[in-house]
């Protein structure tokens, strides 16, 4: 399952999120929660303690999205911080979405939090930013 719905970089074997990039080089920002080896380097602006490095040195640089099936519907899931799932519903119908339980309207989207055991054809599609970095900067 995916841990993490935004941008995350692998550095020196521990998981942080991605900040901005320029110059070669990027952002790392501590994942709260998390506990790192060290915290030389990084910089602490209120809650958030951040690092910038060479892009080269990452290990990775990824997104992940994961998306399911619930009851035969098509949905953009994600975990919560609680252990639940987070759905967004991506089906055409308002009224499936409705007679589901499904809160939210056709504007802003339907969604609900869904047990995962009941979430199917789980798949998980990864956007690979440092291969795509190393294609435009060969060397």
């Amino acid at each position: 399952m995916v841990t993490h719905t935004r941008e995350v970089i692998e550095y020196n074997n521990e998981t942080y999120y991605a900040g901005t990039e320029s110059d070669g080089k990027i952002w790392i920002v501590k994942i709260p929660g998390e506990t790192y080896a060290t915290d030389e380097g990084f910089e602490h602006c209120e809650d958030l303690r951040r690092k910038q490095v060479p892009i080269r040195e990452l290990d990775a640089w990824y997104r992940d999205e994961m998306t399911a099936k619930w009851r035969g519907q098509p949905f953009v899931v994600h975990p919560n911080r609680d252990g639940t799932m987070g759905a967004d519903y991506v089906g055409p119908s308002q009224v499936w979405a409705e007679d589901n339980g499904l809160e939210g309207d056709p504007y802003n989207g339907f969604h609900k939090i869904i047990p995962e055991d009941e979430l199917e054809d789980v798949q998980v599609d990864r956007t690979d930013y440092l291969a795509r970095w190393k294609e435009k900067n060969p060397g």
